[in-house]
């Protein structure tokens, strides 16, 4: 695990690297000190400087570093931050930083609502103050955490997450976690106190509810690797109309464990754009011979009007949903699917969520 004095000189030498990188800044002073802030144990630091060549008042960056970017330490440095800022505004122009090794953008939103600025040491940030602005987003986590529970994000922890983001949210008890997930008691828990701990969800008297289910599904999606979780087989066919080949392949897999997803999935749920491909979760790929025979297809390597995606955990399955005659994957997973999947799929994610029923509505 990287030590907190590795974390403060990255952080240092990230944030006057960034600051230097603006052609038309010329930051004319650099001091660098640890300092109590407020009531707060641990110190702060301070980077002084000013900006531009006539400008003669100070800025102050007055930066809060944690080794984990959770929502309580989150809250926590905030308040540290503003707590005296009217008593020490004599001391010139401030601007408050929060600084982890990596701020999901889950954690990013939280700064953006406490009104305070962030960096992490894989690039993500958003500095504005005096004529700087500068706001990068997107970077992975080049830290991994250590931690009791490696990722909320892992195949049978997402079950947890579809389960808990299935609207109307409501309190769930551990064992009827486990049980409905087909999961470890020791993995709910894990999941339950990572949630409780970012300020994710509440303990009620039902059990665990999801408080922020935007920041979940954002965390997760930023989180999300398509390549990572599938195994896909592409398929050319004569069949030009993609809901005649969405009917044939709904036969020819009869019932054995299937469900629709990505652009054929959202039309069936929202409209929104034609689709060109037609995209089914399958628990085993079928014969090849049979898809030739029943689909008038062969495989190919790109390009196919027709994806079988076989996946590696079966939790897409669940919460799966009838359209039309036809399963389509729950509306959690359908944006997952849907959001790097090119040939408009973002839009028709985005669209999807504007839905009040958003997997069951979240209000």
């Amino acid at each position: 695990m990287i030590e907190i004095h590795d974390i403060e000189r990255e952080i240092r030498l990230l944030l006057l690297g960034k600051l230097q990188a603006i052609p038309s800044l010329v930051v004319k002073e650099d001091r660098w000190t640890r300092r109590k802030l407020g009531d707060a144990s641990d110190p702060g630091y301070v980077l002084s400087l000013r900006i531009g060549e006539t400008e003669s008042s100070p800025w102050q960056v007055r930066v809060v570093i944690k080794a984990h970017a959770q929502p309580r330490q989150i809250h926590a440095a905030a308040w540290t931050l503003k707590r005296n800022l009217q008593a020490s505004a004599a001391e010139g122009r401030i601007y408050h930083l929060f600084a982890a090794p990596y701020i999901s953008p889950g954690a990013a939103r939280i700064c953006e609502e406490e009104g305070i600025g962030y960096l992490d040491l894989a690039g993500n940030c958003h500095l504005s103050f005096g004529g700087v602005h500068i706001h990068v987003e997107g970077k992975q986590n080049i830290h991994k955490e250590e931690r009791g529970l490696k990722s909320l994000h892992a195949p049978k922890a997402t079950r947890l997450l579809r389960l808990l983001l299935q609207g109307p949210l409501v309190g769930h008890k551990v064992q009827e976690l486990a049980g409905k997930a087909g999961v470890s008691l020791g993995l709910v828990s894990k999941v339950r106190t990572r949630l409780l701990d970012e300020r994710l969800a509440e303990d009620t008297a039902d059990g665990i509810r999801i408080t922020k289910p935007d920041v979940v599904l954002d965390d997760w999606a930023a989180a999300d690797r398509w390549e990572d979780r599938t195994t896909v087989r592409e398929y050319s066919t004569l069949l030009s109309e993609p809901a005649e080949i969405a009917s044939r392949v709904h036969d020819l897999l009869g019932g054995k464990r299937h469900a629709f997803t990505q652009w054929f999935g959202a039309f069936l749920r929202r409209p929104y754009t034609l689709p060109v491909v037609t995209t089914v979760y399958v628990s085993e790929f079928p014969d090849d011979g049979a898809v030739k025979e029943k689909l008038l297809a062969r495989r190919v390597d790109s390009g196919g009007r027709l994806r079988l995606v076989r996946p590696k955990d079966e939790g897409v399955f669940d919460h799966v949903r009838t359209l039309q005659d036809l399963p389509v994957v729950s509306d959690v997973q359908l944006y997952l699917d849907l959001l790097r999947a090119g040939l408009r799929g973002d839009e028709a994610a985005v669209e999807l969520r504007k839905s009040e029923d958003f997997s069951g509505g979240w209000k």
